[in-house]
């Protein structure tokens, strides 16, 4: 058990990856996984790898580092894009691994909050040998919570322990077993069930207001099905962190996706959270956005003229 995925990153860096180590990442990847690499001794370690509407691109991995120790990767909803591997990539990936004597760390971010079809087998129950799992309670519960786990291979299991025993020894146990018993009351399950289709709602609810308020060539959602976020593409010619700070002025909080892209490889536009918050909310936002990424664009092409 860890105190949320973050933990899980620390320590599948720590247990893994030796410091000559090179591994792979998506790009773009979540912040917290790349902050992590650059602290433990990675930062010119790190490859890397770009991803499409697959997921992350394995035969480019392949080119630009065969040998890597390790993969970080989101397939069930990639940070912050929003497409599940397809299971071509899952299936390269897992060949890759056993090929090279190398791990995948698979964080299953957003595996419960699918609003359309049926989701992908997961990486760990193709090949729980090479493969390490990592889960949390705190999204679909709250985030004060910070419970979460690792599924390791056998053959990992003493050395995850070890190094989670260094840390802070273990999460609160009462919070374990009351979680434990909702779980197997069939609370948990339940919970799930509401609050996808509530974020169901949200979902469509901000993808309408914001495809009505935006023109094509200024603003575009990216398309994805999961998860409680969406990704708002902005024109090549307007900063997103600019739109960022403009936004928070405003009352509004998003964030650049920009800055999770390797550097110089970065394309602007907007991470846009729907969790937690009531139609009223969500419209007055995305009113307020609209009107700062409007100027904003208009401010530049008056420029340009």
């Amino acid at each position: 058990m860890t105190s949320g995925t973050q933990q899980g990153l620390f320590l599948s860096s720590q247990v893994l990856l030796g410091p000559d180590d090179h591994v792979w990442v998506e790009n773009p990847a979540y912040r917290g996984l790349t902050a992590v690499l650059e602290s433990t001794g990675h930062r010119d370690s790190m490859v890397r790898v770009p991803v499409d509407s697959e997921g992350i691109d394995v035969q480019a991995g392949i080119r630009m580092a065969p040998h890597a120790r390790g993969a970080f990767v989101t397939p069930s909803r990639q940070y912050p894009l929003g497409m599940p591997m397809s299971m071509s990539r899952r299936n390269a990936l897992l060949a890759w691994a056993r090929g090279n004597n190398g791990w995948v760390v698979e964080d299953d971010y957003d595996s419960e909050l699918r609003y359309e079809g049926y989701p992908f087998p997961s990486l760990q129950g193709l090949d729980p040998e090479r493969v390490i799992y990592l889960g949390t309670f705190s999204k679909v519960l709250f985030p004060s919570l910070r419970l979460g786990y690792v599924i390791a291979p056998d053959d990992l299991v003493d050395a995850f322990c070890g190094a989670r025993i260094l840390m802070d020894r273990h999460p609160p146990n009462a919070d374990q077993h009351v979680l434990a018993a909702s779980m197997a009351d069939g609370h948990l399950e339940r919970h799930i069930r509401r609050v996808r289709n509530v974020y169901a709602d949200h979902r469509a609810l901000l993808i309408e207001a914001l495809t009505a308020m935006l023109p094509r060539d200024v603003a575009w959602i990216e398309p994805g099905d999961q998860g409680m976020h969406l990704v708002l593409w902005l024109a090549q010619s307007i900063d997103d962190r600019l739109v960022v700070d403009l936004a928070a002025k405003a009352g509004v909080s998003v964030r650049p996706v920009s800055t999770t892209f390797a550097p110089g490889t970065g394309c602007p536009g907007l991470v846009l959270g729907f969790g937690g918050y009531s139609r009223e909310q969500m419209k007055t936002a995305a009113e307020r956005l609209a009107a700062v990424v409007n100027k904003l664009a208009r401010s530049r092409a008056a420029r340009r003229a």
